[in-house]
């Protein structure tokens, strides 16, 4: 074999080595670190809007429990294969209070949410309950149109597998998320 074959060959492996390296990679962060993730309802407007594109931390729980206020991404504990984003609003150990003037009581203090609109209306029914070990309380930021917590109940710790970060889609919204 020529050198020139000898040296084209090389090239080549070398770039499918590359090639090989850099989709492992890719993968073991998609798997174990950062996954993109499409919101797939208007529950959670105005913060996230339905389709948009998201990046979710999948090591956030891992290395620290879930705080309240965060955007968090569980499987469905009522739809089989169905990933959801709710607001975390209680957590374990809290006691939660919803009282038909729509107000959120948390261990007998009123919930401030500063990222609902101003002008927002909405009522509960009068429900008082206390989250367990391992579970978190979810609720969509659009109240009035979301199946969450006050439906199907806590969401178990082991169903929690991200926090959103950050929205990359589409550019208009482009941003880290304020919580």
């Amino acid at each position: 074999m020529s050198s020139k074959k000898t040296r084209a060959l090389k090239e080549v492996i070398g770039y499918l080595v590359v090639a090989i390296v850099a989709s492992i990679f890719a993968i073991t962060i998609r798997i174990f670190i950062f996954e993109p993730f499409i919101v797939p309802s208007t529950s959670m407007s105005p913060t996230l809007l339905a389709g948009d594109r998201v990046i979710v931390n999948k090591l956030a729980y891992k290395l620290n429990p879930v705080k309240k206020g965060d955007l968090i991404v569980f499987h469905s504990t009522i739809e089989e294969g169905k990933n959801l984003v709710k607001r975390a609003i209680a957590v374990e150990g809290d006691g939660i209070r919803l009282t038909e003037d729509g107000e959120i009581y948390i261990n007998n203090e009123l919930l401030a949410e500063p990222y609902l609109p101003s002008d927002y209306v909405v009522s509960y029914e009068n429900v008082t309950l206390a989250i367990n070990e391992n579970e978190t309380f979810g609720m969509g930021d659009n109240r009035n149109n979301s199946i969450d917590s006050r439906i199907y109940g806590p969401i178990p710790e082991e169903e929690i597998f991200g926090k959103v970060i950050f929205i990359y889609g589409p550019l208009s919204r482009f941003g880290k998320i304020n919580y």
